[in-house]
């Protein structure tokens, strides 16, 4: 007879996201060209020719500054005026429709192209009020390699790929039998006993099948993403010997992008 074991959520993300910590990162940088991508923009204006920046004073457009050529600006709305389309800069400033000016559109299509040129670096994977960081350090193509700090001192191995809107890491154990062991002592809560634990660690171990997964959705930004984390689930026999491995029930976490 065997019996799935697998972590409750609050013991997942415990063994997880081992670092704990407040959740607090910096923003990062996303480049579009000359513009830094920033919450809300829909777009953004480059200037073909020098041409005036309006502000909007009462019922009449006033001209505030000379916008020169090959500058860009983030755009975040658009408010059509006596028959003219502006485009809102920020800080009050509006670029007026013409010949002057190229509006490009923040589109999907742009949105990948961006984060598929940017994914190497550093991120944060967070539950709650807690996280712990990983880092892409090398893509090939469209697949991904770096690492994932596990516990205080320990680096696990993550590849994946990079897949239309959506990104999937797996992050492996290889031969780390202590990583293993310390990630299954939720086990001890089924009354498994612990050298049998120590035992089914080596197992996991030996097998180099052991790992964890994590998948994240491009949607709306290239710097914070909606993702999954995902566990193995442990079948045993009444011996305690693992017959099956299979990937667990999928826990929401947010991933962060750090630089």
């Amino acid at each position: 007879m065997t019996r799935p074991f697998h972590m409750a959520a609050a013991v997942c993300l415990a063994a997880a996201i081992a670092l704990g910590g407040n959740g607090q990162t910096a923003d990062a940088a996303v480049q579009w060209g000359q513009v830094q991508w920033k919450q809300g923009m829909i777009g953004k204006v480059v200037i073909l020719r020098d041409t005036p920046l309006y502000r909007l004073n009462g019922a009449s457009w006033q001209s505030a500054m000379t916008a020169k050529q090959g500058r860009e600006y983030r755009v975040y709305s658009q408010k059509r005026a006596g028959g003219a389309v502006y485009y809102s800069l920020g800080g009050g400033l509006y670029a007026k429709q013409g010949g002057a000016i190229q509006y490009v559109p923040f589109t999907k299509d742009e949105l990948l192209s961006l984060v598929a040129r940017s994914l190497k670096g550093q991120y944060t994977v967070q539950a709650g009020t807690q996280s712990v960081p990983f880092v892409i350090e090398r893509q090939k193509g469209n697949r991904l390699f770096g690492w994932y700090l596990y516990g205080q001192n320990m680096s696990l191995p993550l590849e994946g790929r990079f897949d239309g809107a959506s990104v999937t890491l797996s992050i492996y154990f290889n031969d780390n039998a202590d990583a293993i062991a310390a990630s299954i002592s939720y086990l001890k809560a089924y009354n498994v006993p612990k050298e049998e634990i120590e035992k089914i660690a080596q197992e996991l171990a030996n097998s180099g099948d052991y790992a964890m997964q994590l998948q994240f959705s491009i949607t709306n930004s290239p710097e914070q993403f909606a993702g999954q984390f995902r566990f193995l689930d442990l079948y045993l026999n009444d011996r305690y010997d693992v017959v099956k491995m299979a990937l667990g029930q999928p826990m929401s976490v947010t991933v962060k992008k750090n630089d």
